[in-house]
This record gives structure tokens, C-alpha cells and sequence, in this order.
């Protein structure tokens, strides 16, 4: 399938062809690269500490041992997601005032927006949960496509863009293990095909009557498999007034996962505590603690600041609440859950320097959800 762009289009439309040309080729079969392939937006609101407490559809992603929780039938049938940078809004406004068959006049929408992370992410998870056997059984399909953009030199700006456009089958199993009182074991399985494009583009080449042949061409595709494997320990007395402590802990992408000419995926252990407490009858109220990448082996850098998260959740029957910090920034979500429909909010922000704290890439998502 090829995409053309004509000269009559917005110029929003040619801006985006920038980062997502790539993955329309794909996206009816669908930065860098995360461990955690799909970061769900109930984590992601509760600062992404989420391998201790897994006990829904994410759990497939962070910790496969809390598929175990699964105790009757589910399923997602459509759950299209939608995630967006503070500045990118702007930079779509203004796109489209621009004639993007005109040098100057790229260059001069790219200068205003020097030096701020643009941001932009689609994804969809179809899927199907049961309980088989006394486990708790996943299955689905991960489409997803995530773009960033960093517009460097405000002189003669040149626009790094790194994108990765997936489609991965997922399947996981999750068992209380019934010999040993409050343990809980996990593992699931990924087939990740992936398109990648990490190249930079100046003005010239943006405007030219050629780019979308030039984006084709840097195209990367490649893919490959892994497992993830996982564990939780449930200790309801461990801590007075609390009903619940779980441990957790978490190997994803086992092997890495090299993807070929794409961009690979590399393997990463996390742990994790959560506490529950039972409020009333109908509330209650979950804290969770995580550190990412315990062997060094995932994330960049050796800050041990940008590896912690921390976050909390009050749940309710129609709505929930959540807070937390996720590379040392706040984060916050929460969901109208109307049973066979649901919408999920998180904002949270993204370290874009090499410490945390230096600079903040501040992001919004959004997920609507039919099922049962």
C-alpha cells in the first residue's frame, strides 16, 4: 500500500504524514523502545507502578502472575487509545497555516518549535479473558504506533523523528499455586512485528515532492519473540490495618529481542510492593511502589531516581482515582467504568534530559472501552 500526498492537502495533513507516513503502510496489520511494549492508562495515572498490583488486562504487559485474578469470562472488543504531547497540540494548530510545499515556511514552523518534545501515540488491544482450569487465561492482539519528534538547531531546524509502528499476538496465563499459600506465578508470550523509523529530515526534504518515497525508504522492519515471566506474593498480615501486601516481581522480554534492522526491545526485571485497604464496603484504596529495570540491562543512564515509581488508586464502583510520580514527575487518571463501556484518562510526564528533573515532556491519554 502506498500513501501519496498532494499538494492541495492541509498542511496539518503533510505535517503528520512526518511521523505517522510510516506506520498508515502498516497500521491495519500496525522513540524509543520500552521494555514495557503497551503501557496501560491505568498504570500510567498511577506514576506506571504497577507489577505488585496487576490485576487486570495490563497485567498481560507488566506482570503476567496477576492474570490469576482472572475469575470469570471478559472481553475488550474495541479499546482505541490516544496519546498526545502539551506542545503538540500547538504545533497541529499551527500546521495548518503552513504551506508545506514551501521551504520557508517548514523551517519557520519548525524554529518556533525548537527544542520542545512533540509527542504522539494510537493503539488498540482487542481481547479475551478466562478462567481455564483455575487459571487465569489472556488472549489478544497489540496493534499500536508511537511517534517523537525533537526539532533541533533554531538556525536551520532539523527534525529528529523516531517511530515505531507494532503488531503483536499476545497470549498469557496467570495460576495461584496452591501449595503455597499466597503465590502466584505468571507467564505470557509475544510475537512482536515492528516498523521503525529513526532518521533526522530538514525543511528541504520535508517540502520536496519525493518525501513520502524518501520515508519508505527509511523504513526499517523487523521482528522477533519473547517471554515474559512473573510472580506475587500476597502477605494480608504483614502489615497491621492493612488487608492486603503483595510483592511482585517481573522479567519482560526474555530474550531481547533484536527485531533485526528495527529498533529492538531489550529485557528488563522490576519489583514491586502494593498495599490494599478496604475504606467501606464499596471503596478502597490501593498504594504501589515499583522499581523498573532492577539490572541495569533496559533504561539509559544509571539514575536510580528515573527507575522509581510510586503511585495510589481509590476505587470505586463507577469511578476510580489515581496518583503517582513516573520519572520523577506527577501523574494522575481516572475512570468512569459504566460496565459495557468505560473511559480511562491519565496525564504523566516523560524525562526528556539525562537526569530527572531537567526536562519534562508533560503528556495527556485517553482510551474509551466496549466490552464486558
Amino acid at each position: 500500500m502506498k500513501i501519496y500526498i498532494q499538494s492541495g492537502f492541509s498542511g496539518s495533513t503533510r505535517f503528520l504524514c512526518v511521523a505517522f507516513l510510516a506506520a498508515l503502510f502498516f497500521f491495519g496489520t500496525p522513540a524509543e523502545s520500552k521494555a514495557i511494549l503497551y503501557e496501560g492508562i491505568r498504570p500510567l495515572g498511577m506514576g506506571n507502578a504497577f507489577t505488585a498490583v496487576a490485576d487486570d488486562e495490563n497485567a498481560v504487559f507488566y506482570n503476567p502472575a496477576g492474570l490469576s485474578y482472572i475469575s470469570s469470562f471478559s472481553i475488550g472488543v474495541l479499546n482505541p487509545r490516544i496519546g498526545i504531547a502539551t506542545d503538540s497540540l500547538d504545533l497541529i494548530d499551527d500546521a495548518g497555516d503552513t504551506d508545506f510545499d514551501v521551504t520557508a515556511e517548514v523551517a519557520n514552523l519548525l524554529r518556533e518549535y525548537t527544542g520542545k518534545p512533540q509527542h504522539v501515540s494510537l493503539g488498540l488491544f482487542p481481547h479475551m479473558g478466562l478462567n481455564l482450569f483455575e487459571s487465569g487465561v489472556l488472549f489478544g492482539v497489540l496493534s499500536q504506533v508511537s511517534a517523537d519528534i525533537e526539532i533541533r538547531n533554531p538556525t536551520w531546524p532539523e527534525s529528529y523523528v523516531h517511530l515505531n509502528a507494532d503488531v503483536a499476538p499476545v497470549v498469557g496465563a496467570g495460576l495461584r499455586i496452591p501449595t503455597v499459600d499466597g503465590l502466584r506465578i505468571g507467564a505470557a508470550m509475544k510475537y512482536l512485528y515492528r516498523n521503525s523509523l529513526n532518521e533526522m529530515y530538514t525543511p528541504a526534504q520535508i517540502a520536496a515532492d519525493d518525501f513520502e518515497d524518501i520515508i519508505e525508504d527509511d523504513l526499517h522492519t523487523g521482528s522477533g519473540f519473547s517471554i515474559d515471566i512473573g510472580a506475587i506474593y500476597e502477605m494480608p498480615e504483614l502489615i497491621p490495618f492493612v488487608d492486603n501486601t503483595r510483592f511482585g516481581l517481573a522479567a519482560l522480554n526474555v530474550p531481547d529481542m533484536s527485531m533485526g534492522s528495527a529498533t529492538k526491545v531489550k529485557h528488563q526485571v522490576n519489583a514491586g510492593m502494593a498495599v490494599e485497604k478496604t475504606l467501606l464496603p464499596w471503596c478502597s484504596v490501593v498504594g504501589a511502589f515499583d522499581i523498573h529495570d532492577i539490572t541495569y540491562s533496559a533504561i539509559d543512564g544509571s539514575q536510580l531516581s528515573r527507575r522509581i515509581h510510586m503511585g495510589a488508586e481509590l476505587r470505586m464502583p463507577v469511578v476510580s482515582f489515581r496518583t503517582g510520580v513516573n520519572d520523577g514527575y506527577l501523574s494522575a487518571g481516572g475512570t468512569l467504568d459504566l460496565k459495557v463501556f468505560k473511559l480511562d484518562l491519565a496525564t504523566y510526564a516523560i524525562e526528556q534530559g539525562a537526569y530527572a528533573g531537567q526536562k519534562d515532556d508533560r503528556r495527556y491519554v485517553a482510551q474509551i472501552f466496549f466490552g464486558w
